[in-house]
């Protein structure tokens, strides 16, 4: 029984407002972020910070430390004596990012194909039967990025690890991936489709065997394939482009 001195905090579950409600820097970080994905601010335009600050009637601080947390998310870099800029797909990172999702995935499907779950092995068939319809000539290839973007969270949250996860999520919050999947750069191509379909295939038969090291090596090839892809699409748009000098 709760004495009559005791304050009822029943009603007050929740945060404080002051808390959980987003600053002005994170509001117009998002905004930023937005419009980069949406190419309205393509790679490489100069970010003034008066000019923004005058666009978004917010402080000139407020923009810098919106600038920060977009640097930080690899969407904005900074270039000595010019500012801030929209950052650049550079191939070397892409090809890094992917390696290191790709050891990920490599070890989610191994775990998986240990511990013989055949739930996975249905639900990955359902899966990349779904595929099948999206790899001829005309096929959606954000549908296609839907479906091994599906198939990927299907291992890692079948895998148990949470750090997997975890580590998968945090690599996905970067700008660069976020540019590879907002323009399916992996699967634009028609027969990157079917090469993707084949790797997620062999991918499903070693999972179904119960082969550990077949999984992971198979898991592996399919980011390895999306990094060659990716890499061949920024290439022939000429966004590929060598880092700033430090």
């Amino acid at each position: 029984m709760r004495s009559n001195g005791d304050a009822d905090t029943s009603a007050m579950a929740d945060a404080p407002i002051g808390l959980t409600a987003r600053s002005l820097p994170a509001q117009l970080a998002e905004r930023l972020q937005d419009a980069i994905l949406a190419g309205r601010l393509p790679p490489g335009v100069r970010l003034k910070e008066l000019s923004l600050a005058q666009e978004h009637a917010v402080s000139r601080a407020t923009v810098r430390e919106a600038l920060i947390l977009l640097e930080k998310s690899r969407f904005v870099e900074r270039i000595p004596r010019f500012g801030a800029r929209v950052a650049t797909p550079i191939t070397q990172d892409v090809l890094q990012l992917f390696e290191v999702r790709g050891a990920l995935l490599g070890v989610a499907a191994a775990q998986c194909a240990g511990a013989n779950r055949t739930d996975v092995v249905r639900d990955l068939g359902r899966i990349v039967n779904q595929m099948h319809s999206h790899t001829h000539r005309d096929a959606d290839p954000f549908r296609f990025a839907e479906l091994s973007i599906a198939a990927q969270h299907l291992l890692l949250r079948a895998s148990g690890n949470r750090y997997l996860i975890e580590i998968y999520e945090q690599l996905a919050s970067l700008g660069s991936w976020h540019i590879v999947r907002s323009r399916a750069l992996s699967f634009v191509e028609e027969h990157r489709r079917i090469e993707s379909l084949q790797d997620w295939t062999a991918v499903l038969r070693a999972l179904d065997a119960g082969q550990q090291d077949a999984a992971e090596r198979a898991a592996r090839m399919v980011l390895t394939h999306s990094a060659l892809g990716v890499s061949a699409q920024l290439a022939a748009g000429g966004e590929d482009v060598a880092p700033a000098a430090p």
